[in-house]
C-alpha cells in the first residue's frame, strides 16, 4: 500500500546551516534563520553524503549471495556474514562492544525440530483406530509434552479462547472451530488452552480452506523453528475434523448449534468415545550464533554514558523448498540483508564527522530473528552497556522495495521519535523519503520485529520498513530487486535521525498514556 503525505517543499537544515550569514548594521554577522540547537552545534551533511547507492549495493549483493546459503540460525553462512560485518565496524572505526573484548555476542540456541517421519496423530473410538499422516492430514504446533493422549471437549468457535471469559477444560482435548484466516491468534488460543486446563488443543480449519493448507503450514511451522507451544496444537481439516467427532455419535453442525444455543457459559461439551494421542518427538541441539556490536563512543562528559542502540537482524531462513526455478537457497536481500548494510553505511557516515554525537550508539546486528527474534532478546537480558543508560531503539527490517518515496514508521504514535522522524524527513527534502503511517494496524507489527525486546524493558523505540512484497521469505528475495537509491536514503535519513536522537540533550520519551497501551497489548499478546 503506497501512503503518501502531501507536506510543502522547505529548504533543508543543512543547507540552512552552511548558508552565509547576513552582515547587521552593527557590523556582526547574524543567521538568516533560527536554526534548531542540534544543527547549529555541527552539521552531519559531510556524513550523509558518503552514503550512496553503490555502497549500500555491494553490502547487500555480499550478505544475499548464495555463498552465504541464506544466512540460517546457525549456519557456516551466518558466521561468514559475521565476519563481514565485524570487519566494516572495524573499519568505521567502531570499538568492539561484544563479549570479551571482541565485536560478537554469542548466545545460547537451543534449536528443536520436529522428527517428521514420527509425527502422528492417531484417533482411537472404540476398537478402531486410524493414524493420520503428518503434513497431509494435520501440522502441529508440538509442546514439551511429547505424547498426550486423552478425550476430547468442544468449545466452540476459536474466539471463546480470545476473550476475557475463557471457559475451564475439563482436562481433554480442546475442539474449537477456526474462520478461513488466522494468523497470531492461533499462539493465543493455545496458551489460553493451557491456562484453562486442556491438554491440548485441536483447530478445525474452516471448510472455505482447501486441503493443501495443510502441507504449506506445516512446512512453514518446520522451518520457522517456532518455540514449544504451552500445549500441543494440531490443525486439521474439516472432513478429518468430522470423520473424528463421529466417533462420539454427532458432527460440527450440531455441535456448532448446541454452542449457539447455549453459549459459552454452558462450557465445554464432552464427546465420549474418540480418543486423540498426538506424538511429536522433536531433536535438540544446541549451538551459540552471534551478534556482531560496535561502539561509537559520545563526545559530551554528561552525555555518553548514554545510548542510542540500532538494530538489524542479519540472518535469514537457510535453505528451503525450490521455487518453480529450482532455486533453494532463500537468500533475503530485503529480508534484512537492507537492514543490516544502513548500519554499515550509517556508522562509515559517523567517521566522516569532526567529531562523534554528544551519546554514544551501539551499533547491534542481531541473528536469530527468524527463529524468535532471539538474538535481541538475548541482547536486552545481557546488555553490553548499562541498561539503563539506553535511552533509544532504532530498528530496521526490509527497507529496499516497494514506493521509492515512502518509508513506513511502524509505532510512530507511541514516542517523541514518530514526530521527530515526520520533522527530519521534511526538513531533508532532497532524502525524498515521506514518513507513513503503519499500513495495517491489526498485523501488530511493533511487537513482531527486534525492537521489541527494547520496547519490553520500556525503552522508546520506532521500527522503519518499506513493508511487506510478493518476495518475502522465498527464493526469489535476491539483490537485483532492492531499489539501492531508496535504501541508500533511507540510510541518510537513519544517520540524520541517528545524529539528532544522539546529540539532543533531551532523551527520547514515551507519549502520553502509550506506554501503558503498549503494556496491556503484550499482556494479552503470545509475543
Amino acid at each position: 500500500m503506497h501512503v503518501r503525505e502531501s507536506r510543502a517543499l522547505r529548504l533543508p537544515l543543512v543547507a540552512l546551516a552552511l548558508a552565509p550569514a547576513a552582515c547587521s548594521s552593527s557590523g556582526r554577522a547574524e543567521p538568516e534563520v533560527e536554526l534548531s540547537p542540534v544543527e547549529a552545534r555541527i552539521s552531519p551533511a559531510a556524513g550523509a553524503e558518503t552514503i550512496t547507492a553503490d555502497e549500500m549495493m555491494a553490502h547487500i549483493s555480499f550478505l544475499a549471495s548464495d555463498e552465504l546459503g541464506g544466512r540460517d540460525t546457525p549456519s557456516p553462512g551466518l558466521e561468514r556474514a559475521a565476519v563481514y560485518l565485524e570487519e566494516a565496524f572495524r573499519s568505521a572505526g567502531l570499538q568492539p562492544a561484544g563479549d570479551n573484548g571482541s565485536f560478537l555476542q554469542r548466545w545460547t540456541f537451543e534449536q528443536t525440530s520436529l522428527r517428521s517421519a514420527e509425527v502422528a496423530v492417531e484417533i482411537s473410538s472404540g476398537e478402531s483406530s486410524e493414524v493420520l499422516e503428518h503434513a497431509v492430514d494435520f501440522f502441529v504446533l508440538p509442546s514439551d509434552d511429547e505424547v498426550v493422549s486423552g478425550g476430547i471437549e468442544f468449545l466452540g468457535p476459536i474466539d471463546v479462547l480470545l476473550g476475557d471469559s475463557i471457559p475451564q477444560s475439563t482436562g481433554r482435548i480442546a475442539v474449537v472451530t477456526t474462520p478461513p484466516s488466522m494468523g497470531m491468534e492461533v499462539l493465543l488460543a493455545a496458551r489460553a488452552a493451557g491456562e484453562a486446563g486442556a491438554s491440548g488443543l485441536l483447530l478445525v480449519l474452516d471448510p472455505q480452506l482447501p486441503p493443501e493448507v495443510i502441507s504449506m503450514v506445516a512446512g512453514q511451522i518446520e522451518g520457522g523453528g517456532l518455540p514449544a507451544q504451552p500445549v500441543p496444537t494440531v490443525g486439521v481439516t474439516w472432513s478429518v475434523a468430522q470423520q473424528i467427532v463421529a466417533g462420539a455419535d454427532t458432527d460440527l453442525e450440531a455441535l456448532l448449534a448446541a454452542y449457539d444455543s447455549e453459549g459459552p457459559v454452558a462450557g465445554p461439551i464432552p464427546l465420549e468415545g474418540p480418543v486423540l494421542t498426538i506424538r511429536t518427538p522433536r531433536d535438540r541441539v544446541t549451538s551459540t550464533p552471534p551478534n556482531v556490536v560496535g561502539l561509537l563512543r559520545g563526545s559530551d562528559p554528561d552525555l555518553a554514558e548514554t545510548y542510542v542502540v540500532l538494530t538489524a537482524h542479519f540472518d535469514h531462513v537457510g535453505i528451503g523448498e525450490p521455487n518453480a526455478e529450482g532455486d533453494s537457497i532463500y537468500n533475503g536481500a530485503d529480508d534484512d540483508a537492507s537492514g543490516t548494510a544502513v548500519l554499515l553505511e550509517v556508522a562509515q557516515a559517523f567517521q566522516a564527522l569532526p567529531r562523534s554525537p554528544g551519546r554514544s550508539v551501539v551499533f547491534l546486528a542481531v541473528s536469530g530473528e527468524e527463529k524468535g527474534l532471539l538474538g535481541a532478546e538475548h541482547y536486552a537480558e545481557e546488555p553490553t552497556v548499562p541498561l539503563h543508560g539506553i535511552v533509544a531503539n532504532i530498528n530496521l527490517d526490509m527497507i529496499g522495495r516497494n514506493a521509492p518515496d515512502t518509508l513506513i514508521a511502524i509505532g510512530q504514535e507511541f514516542t517523541s521519535l514518530g514526530d521527530l522522524s515526520k520533522t527530519i524527513a521534511s526538513h531533508h527534502p532532497e532524502i525524498g523519503l515521506t514518513i507513513a503511517p503503519d499500513p495495517d494496524p491489526s498485523e501488530q507489527a511493533f511487537f513482531r520485529s527486534d525492537h521489541l525486546a527494547f520496547v519490553k524493558k520500556d525503552i522508546p523505540a520506532i521500527f522503519f520498513t518499506t513493508w511487506d512484497h510478493e518476495d518475502y521469505h522465498q527464493p526469489s528475495d535476491e539483490a537485483h530487486l532492492i531499489d539501492a537509491d531508496k535504501a541508500a536514503r533511507v540510510a541518510r535519513f537513519t544517520f540524520l535521525l541517528t545524529w539528532h536522537v544522539a546529540e539532543d540533550e533531551m532523551a527520547p520519551s514515551w507519549n502520553e498514556g502509550a506506554l501503558d497501551e503498549v503494556h496491556a497489548i503484550l499482556e494479552n499478546s503470545p509475543f
